[in-house]
């Protein structure tokens, strides 16, 4: 207890003993070695959680939270209680366990129900699971997609009938929830053909797909497909004329220079689609298919006299010649997105040259282009995309200045942008650098000090002496002094303060500038 009272005492005078920058240092230092063994501890003991079940029902989150509770597991809740969260290296483990007692049970059944063996079932109960089965596979199914956080799937499957004209057809439902992030029309459209392909009947223009606001998604396939082929019309033919000019463009810069020329494609396209079947008799050209002969023999008597007698025998033929006439049959099927027509417009700039002026100045005056390199170079465009006279397609190309002031500007003031930029990036880099050594410095001497006083601390002081008892002189009865023997003495007394302060500047400079800080402060 004693050794704990000089060590307070001895740290409250090395602390009395310094000045208020190093006090400010020393507390954050302290506070610094404080947050930092919070966080490490907090960190060594944090806990990652991973998602164990998401969308879950109350009756689902109960039961799964009273076996975590049984188990002794620890979990979070979210979402309002449709998540659970548990440790990160024990949701495997607890998935098992809970897939071992049956959960989750509602929501999303799966071809599971069929694992139970139920005798005496009904084949209305059967096809009922069936379904359910085959409703909880597909909403597992949709609910990977990351945009979907819930689902639910209707399937309406109608009886045989005995005759086809009596049959109906199977039809679905499907409702999502989905995340801020919609849905785009081809996973609409990727949904729509999963259900199709996954019930035996279900054509795609018979799935309904809706939002849990009522939003319709989907509403048949095939008026989707006709949209899709009016929408994707003009796409179409963008990438068509982009497709062209590209290439015309790209030939032009490698012969003329980048920006000395533009090309621009206007493609008009055949989005018909015609489907033609001939059929062509030659008939100069038979050829005999079948041939039928029938043969009959007839025997005819004479009778002149009764005496004498004769007789004689017919042969009859009939012939049946059935002749095929040679027939061509066509089918033909035109291509949709033809090119119908094409109209090109090419600018071209012209020739610069830098003429000297009569006093002197250099002046940039525009020279156009001679006909026969614009010929040459509306042949290359014209080989560039296809020109066909037949089609009747257009090309005018104009040899005109281009207006480059603008451009100029925009140039000069980008590169006197970058160059500001670049200084100012450069300049701060340095500041930086510089406030970087101030810092190390300041921080280099302060700490300096600091570690010197901790030295001086850690030094056990020796223990204070009891001062001696001097017995007090008689007194004497010698006469007062003078008032000038007493100046004398105040000068004397004042000479030898004087002296003792220049000696102890002399050896302990840094405690005369400590009292001298102190008297300034004050």
């Amino acid at each position: 207890m004693e050794s704990l009272k000089k060590f307070t005492q001895s740290f409250m005078d090395w602390v009395g003993r310094m000045s208020a920058s190093q006090v400010m240092m020393l507390l954050g230092i302290v506070a610094g070695s404080v947050v930092g063994l919070i966080f490490m501890v907090g960190w060594l003991n944090s806990v990652t959680y991973a998602r164990l079940y998401s969308n879950l029902s109350q009756n689902e989150a109960g039961e799964i939270v009273s076996h975590l509770n049984d188990q002794k597991v620890p979990y979070q809740i979210t979402d309002g209680g449709s998540s659970i969260e548990v440790p990160s290296d024990k949701v495997y483990q607890v998935r098992l366990e809970l897939a071992g007692q049956g959960l989750p049970t509602s929501g999303s059944v799966g071809y599971s129900i069929f694992d139970e063996n139920n005798l005496g079932m009904t084949d209305f109960l059967q096809n009922l699971n069936f379904r359910r089965a085959l409703e909880g596979e597909l909403t597992r199914t949709i609910m990977q997609l990351s945009e979907v956080q819930a689902a639910r799937v209707h399937i309406v499957m109608p009886k045989e009938r005995l005759f086809r004209e009596d049959q109906r057809e199977a039809t679905a439902s499907v409702v999502l929830k989905l995340s801020g992030v919609g849905l785009a029309k081809a996973q609409v459209k990727g949904i729509t053909h999963l259900v199709a392909s996954s019930v035996e009947g279900l054509s795609p223009e018979k799935i309904t797909i809706v939002d849990y606001d009522g939003n319709l998604l989907s509403s048949g396939d095939q008026a989707d497909m006709l949209a899709g082929l009016s929408s994707s019309q003009l796409e179409v033919r963008q990438n068509v004329e982009r497709y062209l000019e590209d290439k015309a463009q790209s030939m032009l810069d490698n012969v003329l220079g980048t920006d000395k020329s533009v090309v621009r494609v206007t493609a008009d396209l055949n989005f018909r689609q015609v489907e033609r079947q001939n059929e062509l008799y030659d008939p100069n050209s038979a050829t005999i298919r079948s041939e039928q002969r029938t043969q009959a023999d007839s025997k005819v008597e004479d009778k002149e006299t009764e005496e004498a007698e004769s007789s004689s025998q017919e042969n009859n033929e009939t012939v049946i010649t059935n002749y095929e006439i040679n027939k061509t049959v066509e089918h033909i099927v035109n291509a949709v997105g033809t090119i119908d027509r094409l109209s090109v417009a090419v600018l071209v700039d012209g020739t610069y040259e830098e003429v000297e002026s009569d006093d002197g100045a250099l002046e940039t005056i525009y020279q156009p282009r001679p006909q026969d390199e614009l010929d040459r170079l509306a042949s290359i465009v014209q080989n560039a995309v296809g020109f066909n006279r037949d089609r009747d397609d257009q090309l005018e190309m104009v040899n005109i200045a281009f207006d480059r002031q603008d451009l100029q500007e925009d140039r000069e003031a980008l590169d006197s942008m970058y160059m500001r930029d670049f200084y100012m990036e450069i300049a701060r880099k340095v500041g930086y650098v510089l406030l970087i050594i101030i810092l190390l410095l300041y921080f280099r001497k302060k700490a300096r000090k600091l570690f010197s006083s901790l030295g001086q601390l850690m030094v056990p002081r020796p223990e204070p002496q009891p001062e001696p008892v001097v017995p007090e002189a008689p007194q004497s009865k010698e006469p007062k002094p003078e008032p000038e023997d007493l100046a004398i003495k105040d000068n004397e007394r004042e000479n030898r303060l004087v002296d003792q302060i220049r000696e102890t500047a002399r050896k302990q400079p840094d405690e005369m500038a400590k009292v001298i800080r102190t008297l300034m402060i004050d």
